[in-house]
């Protein structure tokens, strides 16, 4: 007797230990290892997957119609590389390109190579033979001005600041403005080699050198440019090659680290100080450029990164990579250069790390859906508003509350619907459920599971919305015990930024209930609305966790029903 007796208080304080643990305490802990590599996506396909191409075997099968590359390896190597989207519908990239007989180290001989895609930001690219830039180039870079027009920078290192170039339209012929100019005349290397630039929301415009002194002019693009500060603790630590851009109401830096041959993550409120190290931005040993598929890349070096905007937020990243060691790249070898996209949630990273905003780097107030986006529709049995949509119309909506995409395959079990909840002596009870001493739980608590994954993510980094929850019933009203078990532990959701068909946890049980027959399910919380999404593992995102856990509504009805099954135990003994 005196063993039964310690055993249910044991049992009893146990379970009072779960109930008040802190609601959403392992959602937060995940949430913090998501860093700026788990928003990259699957590549869409362009050109059937090849083994038989020049590179490395090591780099795997690819697709050489993504971004910009010589196929045959018999003409041109590529790099840096910046994508604009035209008024025309059509993506215009804007690379280095020098002759492949001469090797990597021929790179200082490259001119301003453009090639344009009339399908998606992935490719395929084909050349214009109509380019009306000359000389050298180094690090041709750009940004989209307050008005609409764009701007080419091409650095110059030694030779000068660096050209800037204008178009108001990329149909229209680019004009050469000549070089910006900083205060003081200052053209040391320091201050001109591997530029960034960026134009504000306010018409003033910032530019950051390989060795990030920051330079800011206040409405003019030629200048002249003010070095405003230094971010000394990037200098020392090796970074180099950044690049800036604003969104989601904060400025966002991604500086590579060229020994490790990874890159981090920064962000600033200003863009000039404070720059705070956010964690991995890309690493190219993990998997994290990936086919839809499931095929991986993985290059030797990936360098020169770039943002494609649309609509305010990042829908891919370019890069520059090359297969092996620069040095091994010799002339007229197997191996070479390319510039890759890869698309990007821009969306969901700006929603998820959001900045205060200012008149230069506006916060995000919604706007409208980025290319390739559909809002999702919302639930049938209490949709998650218009669409689904939070922030920018649709570009959750097959995320939060709708049961919409995650990253190509990234499904949780579909069919793991559980049966109200077995007859056991440790479960919690299930939400809306009424309280009944031993009474048998209702099979109206089944999980939805027709709000399974909607479709594969779609071009651009867009996605298209899910439809929402298509009448799956909660528990609303279904009977059960102080022992019925946990319909999947709480309301969950599916995380939206997972990698191709990566498994997923399924949610906590509060006590012990277990999670009945098959699979991890997507339930429906109250009303429809889905619960917060929850964050997959960090560096190659092919993991995501189905947010599980304890939350507040239940711990009044758990302590009560814990408290009345102890007093029938003691009354017994």
């Amino acid at each position: 007797m005196r063993s039964i007796k310690m055993s249910v208080r044991l049992f009893v304080m146990t379970s009072l230990l779960s109930v008040l643990s802190p609601a959403g305490a392992a959602s937060a802990a995940d949430a913090g290892t998501k860093t700026l590599i788990n928003y990259f996506q699957p590549t869409p396909i362009v050109c059937p997957l090849t083994s038989t191409a020049w590179g490395a075997a090591s780099v795997g099968p690819r697709d050489t119609c993504n971004g910009l590359e010589d196929a045959t390896n018999k003409q041109y190597q590529y790099w840096d590389g910046k994508v604009f989207k035209g008024s025309d519908g059509k993506y215009h990239m804007y690379a280095g390109q020098w002759p492949q007989n001469k090797g990597f180290a021929d790179w200082p001989s490259s001119v301003i190579a453009e090639a344009v895609s009339s399908g998606t930001v992935n490719g395929s690219y084909v050349l214009s033979t109509n380019t009306p830039f000359t000389g050298k180039e180094q690090n041709v870079t750009g940004a989209v001005q307050s008005d609409g027009s764009y701007i080419l920078l091409d650095s110059l290192g030694k030779g000068g600041t660096g050209n800037i170039y204008t178009s108001t339209s990329l149909a229209d012929p680019w004009t050469s403005k000549g070089q910006f100019q900083i205060t003081g005349g200052s053209t040391s290397t320091q201050t001109t080699e591997n530029l960034t630039i960026w134009a504000n929301a306010d018409g003033s415009f910032e530019i950051m050198s390989r060795s990030f002194q920051e330079m800011t002019s206040a409405s003019n693009i030629l200048g002249p440019y003010t070095i405003k500060a230094t971010v000394p603790s990037l200098q020392s630590q090796g970074y180099e090659d950044p690049v800036i851009w604003c969104s989601g109401g904060q400025y966002h830096l991604i500086a590579n680290d060229y020994n490790a041959r990874k890159a981090n993550h920064f962000t600033s409120t200003d863009g000039i100080n404070n720059w705070k190290n956010m964690g991995l931005a890309y690493d190219p040993t993990s998997d994290f450029v990936r086919y839809t598929d499931g095929t991986v890349n993985h290059w030797y070096k990936m360098e020169r990164a770039g943002t494609v905007m649309e609509n305010g937020h990042v829908s891919a990243f370019t890069f520059a990579v090359v297969d092996v060691d620069k040095n091994s790249d010799v002339a007229n070898d197997t191996h070479g250069s390319k510039v890759i996209v890869v698309p990007f949630d821009g969306v969901a990273f700006d929603r998820e790390n959001p900045g205060p905003g200012s008149a230069a780097c506006p916060a995000d107030t919604g706007g409208s859906p980025d290319a390739g986006q559909t809002g999702g529709s919302g639930g049938s049995s209490g949709g998650s508003g218009a669409g689904g949509a939070t922030g920018t119309g649709g570009a959750t909506g097959g995320k939060t509350g709708s049961g919409g995409a995650t990253e190509t395959g990234g499904k949780t079990g579909t069919g793991g619907t559980t049966v109200g909840g077995t007859l056991g002596t440790s479960g919690a009870t299930v939400l809306g459920g009424t309280k009944a001493i031993g009474g048998a739980t209702a099979n109206g608590g089944a999980t939805e599971t027709s709000s399974a994954v909607a479709g594969a993510t779609a071009t651009n980094g867009g996605e298209t919305g899910g439809t929402g929850n298509a009448g799956g019933t909660t528990a609303a009203g279904g009977s059960v015990s102080i022992g019925g078990s946990v319909a999947n532990g709480g309301s969950t959701s599916v995380s939206e930024s997972s990698a191709g068909g990566g498994a997923s946890d399924a949610g906590t049980v509060a006590a012990g209930g277990s999670v009945a027959t098959g699979g991890t399910t997507e339930t429906v919380a109250t009303g429809g609305t889905t619960a917060t999404t929850v964050a997959p593992a960090a560096s190659s995102g092919c993991s995501c966790r189905v947010g599980g856990g304890h939350t507040e509504r239940y711990q009044g009805p758990a302590l009560l029903a814990l408290l009345m099954f102890a007093v029938r135990v003691r009354r017994k003994r």
